[in-house]
């Protein structure tokens, strides 16, 4: 451990946190907390040229630049890019104390920028491999939907809910506005509403056409629901998906 002057710090772009907002009451009162104490557990950092980037600790080193503190106590560890994304993820993640959209975000971009797969990147960070596609499903909402999650109007149940809806984005960002207006009772009602009217609807016509063309008790059919359920979305979904993806390729 080596005390760093705080003027050769900076936040690292792949700490979780890097973008996120310091300075609500939650923020102010542990930078009070700090004044009294001090900052009792040292930050983690990794040498970039002449500076060195926090990417664990970010709170801390704010709280101490916030105080006027001149220096902080740090661990340097050299790590790759990709190693300190999953160390602000799992630091993050398993405090459960950050929204599940600026996780589903991080998760995208670790995975967007190396190409790892949902299941070994769940290994790493000690989540499933469908705790990674619920997290990855939310970067899918409205911006609108996510600024509730975010804000905590929305729970992760309910966004997950809305999410596999697919409802026209004038109806989410509705449903979004109802949420932030009106109050979650009221946001609850709804959607229990929207979802009760999408059960009584039945299959939809696309897995209609899958179960003609395999039938129920292929091994084709069982894989899909075994793929659709490792992604926690429906057959139909999931056949959707698959097509998108595969219409978005040819167009490329």
């Amino acid at each position: 451990m080596v005390k760093i002057a705080l003027d050769k710090i900076r936040i690292s772009s792949f700490n979780v946190r890097s973008e996120e907002y310091f300075g609500d009451d939650e923020d102010k009162s542990f930078v009070e907390n700090v004044g009294k104490h001090g900052v009792l557990l040292p930050i983690i950092v990794t040498p970039k040229g002449d500076m060195f980037d926090v990417y664990s600790g970010r709170r801390r080193f704010l709280a101490a630049k916030e105080l006027g503190m001149t220096e902080i106590d740090c661990i340097v560890k050299e790590v790759y890019d990709e190693g300190a994304q999953d160390i602000s993820l799992i630091e993050n993640i398993h405090r459960k104390n950050l929204d599940p959209v600026t996780i589903g975000r991080a998760l995208k971009r670790r995975m967007d920028s190396t190409g790892i797969s949902a299941s070994k990147l769940g290994n790493i960070l000690g989540i499933s491999r469908q705790a990674v596609s619920q997290y990855l499903r939310m970067v899918d909402l409205s911006p609108d939907m996510q600024n509730e999650v975010q804000s905590g109007k929305v729970t992760f149940t309910e966004a997950l809910k809305v999410v596999r809806m697919n409802l026209p984005i004038e109806k989410e960002i509705d449903l979004a506005r109802e949420a932030r207006e009106v109050g979650s009772d009221s946001f609850k009602k709804t959607l229990d509403r929207f979802t009760a009217e999408q059960e009584k609807r039945g299959a939809p016509p696309g897995l209609l056409i899958v179960r003609i063309s395999w039938g129920k008790k292929s091994k084709e059919y069982n894989s899909l629901k075994r793929f659709a359920k490792a992604d926690d979305i429906s057959i139909s979904d999931y056949c959707q998906k698959i097509l998108t993806e595969h219409i978005q390729s040819r167009k490329g």
